[in-house]
């Protein structure tokens, strides 16, 4: 596997604009080495990360008017899962495609990338809901989450590794590495009543999907989670890139310094959630988020792990979405975020 470049600067996916192709070169102008594809969920219901899920996935139902995704019930459970892994079984990627109306911050990055063998960046990363959000947020007509339905989870583990491995396909299309992140905002919650579900269940369920990606030919994958959580579980999966807000828990991913040193030896990478992302945080400059960036490296230099290497498997990322901040904000947050990345890249250099 390709060393990824160090300090490059990424985002998680969410962002506030309607113009899909501005959006798309914003971020290529800025975020140059590893620029991601923007969701616009302003457009309409169907830009929102789990309807971007659904599609492929069986027994699945948009409601765009009150703007949920459902189990259908009316729908052949049987007939629905037997079409559903034929499809599986025969890796039918265009199954579980994104059309334009779901994505069309995706098909507008890809359209202004310069063609093959043009230049522009090597990388280009993609997301897609994690199979624990999307089944905890997913219900049945009783309300109870699919989450609790382990066969129909078990489906979404399949369906949304392929669609990460869909991204890849089109994105390989254009002579660049994927890199997909499934992101996972509701593991935030994971311990309390409203998530009933083991460690161990967790770490399975990501971990099946991470390999059925793989196997269907996704390269790098990414967990992203914007709360709190237990990190070391999310370490223990086969993942390449664990993503978080180091904005505003920092501090706890530092508690399971072992296991983090562990996933640094085996080349694992930490994208740094270094930019604010809610519109009530407080106002940062780039001279303060770059001191709290400097102060953490050096936190986990003084528990034993060695500063270039944490330096050289780091990315930079806003600590979320950017789509609550209005376009200007985001706009900020971008152009911010590849200064930082600049300012790491130098101190890399003179280590």
């Amino acid at each position: 596997m390709q060393v990824l470049p160090p300090l490059a600067a990424t985002g998680i996916g969410s962002t506030p604009f309607w113009d899909s192709h501005a959006a798309a070169r914003l971020i290529l102008e800025n975020l140059t080495e590893m620029p991601f594809w923007p969701q616009l969920p302003q457009k309409g219901f169907l830009e929102d990360m789990v309807p971007q899920g659904a599609g492929g996935l069986p027994l699945m139902q948009l409601d765009s008017e009150q703007r949920l995704v459902r189990l259908d019930e009316r729908a052949d459970r049987e007939e629905g899962l037997t079409d559903f892994y034929e499809a599986v079984l025969q890796l039918d990627l265009d199954r579980f495609g994104l059309s334009p109306d779901e994505a069309s911050g995706f098909y507008a990055l890809l359209e202004e990338l310069p063609a093959s063998g043009g230049g522009g960046p090597e990388y280009v990363k993609g997301q897609i809901v994690g199979p624990i959000t999307f089944a905890t947020i997913v219900k049945g007509a009783d309300g109870k989450a699919i989450l609790f339905d382990q066969e129909l989870t078990q489906a979404v583990t399949q369906g949304l590794a392929l669609k990460a491995a869909w991204q890849a396909a089109k994105i390989r299309e254009t002579g660049r590495w994927a890199i997909i992140f499934f992101d996972e905002p509701s593991l935030s919650g994971f311990g309390s009543a409203f998530m009933p579900i083991s460690r161990e269940e967790v770490i399975r369920l990501l971990t099946e999907t991470i390999t059925s990606a793989r196997q269907a030919g996704l390269i790098y994958c990414g967990i992203h989670c914007c709360g709190n959580t237990d990190w070391s579980m999310l370490l223990e999966t086969p993942v390449d890139i664990l993503s978080f807000d180091s904005y505003e828990y920092f501090g706890t991913l530092k508690l399971y310094a072992k296991v983090l040193k562990d996933f640094l030896a085996r080349g694992g990478y930490l994208a740094w959630g270094l930019v604010p992302t809610s519109p009530t945080a407080p106002i940062e400059t780039e001279a303060a988020l770059w001191q709290r960036f400097e102060s953490q490296i050096r936190e986990l230099a003084d528990l034993g792990m060695d500063e270039r290497l944490v330096l050289s498997q780091s990315l930079l990322t806003p600590a979320c979405g950017l789509g609550y901040l209005s376009p200007e904000q985001a706009r900020t947050a971008i152009v911010t975020l590849a200064s930082l990345s600049q300012r790491g890249k130098t101190w890399l250099a003179s280590l």
